[in-house]
């Protein structure tokens, strides 16, 4: 190795070496660098940031909603038994006698099935509480939120909720033996199960 190799190589190390020192802090310097600028560290010890999502432990199985209602997901209200039409009717403050709410169509399991697909993402935590306004021919007209969910994405949950149950065709309410416009109580507990 020549002279100007030797030279070279000893200029290399210095400059590598001078950048490490530059990126280390010193013993009593207790900054970070950070996108925002250094800032001081707390306790003068090393930072974990975490956000919602990597904060919780334990399983790594997906856990998911369950249906815990006497009302079945997988019937329409002309299929229900007695005891089921009874337990729905239950929701309303005076229901007549002969007369029916109104009722998806296609029974709850598309509804549950879709608000538990978002429930998947949101995470809102809490009783999801809605009243759906169902015209006399079927249509979904309004959702009303009765509150009840809490956390950072309840007002999301509420709205996809609220979106998914205004999309379902329903099976008009009967009053006095006539489609009539009335509302249908949606609740879900969204725990976690």
């Amino acid at each position: 190795m020549n002279a100007f190799q030797k030279g070279f190589a000893a200029a290399l190390l210095w400059c590598g070496c001078s950048c490490v020192m530059a990126q280390t802090a010193s013993p009593g310097d207790s900054t970070i660098n950070n996108p925002n600028g250094p800032g001081p560290m707390p306790n003068g010890g090393p930072v974990r940031l975490m956000n919602e999502a990597s904060t919780t432990t334990g399983t790594i199985i997906r856990r998911d909603l369950e249906w815990n209602s006497r009302i079945p997901l997988d019937k329409t209200y002309d299929q229900f038994s007695p005891e089921e039409k009874a337990a729905f009717d239950s929701l309303y403050e005076a229901l007549p006698p002969g007369d029916e709410p109104p009722f998806p169509a296609a029974g709850l399991r598309p509804v549950f099935n879709n608000i538990r697909k978002g429930q998947q993402i949101v995470k809102a935590r809490g009783k999801l509480n809605l009243v759906v306004t169902v015209d006399a021919d079927g249509k979904a007209t309004q959702v009303a939120d009765l509150g009840g969910i809490g956390g950072a994405n309840a007002l999301e949950m509420a709205r996809y909720a609220g979106s998914i149950l205004l999309m379902t065709k329903f099976k008009p309410a009967v009053c006095g033996g006539k489609p009539c416009k009335s509302q249908f109580p949606f609740m879900l507990d969204l725990r976690m199960r």
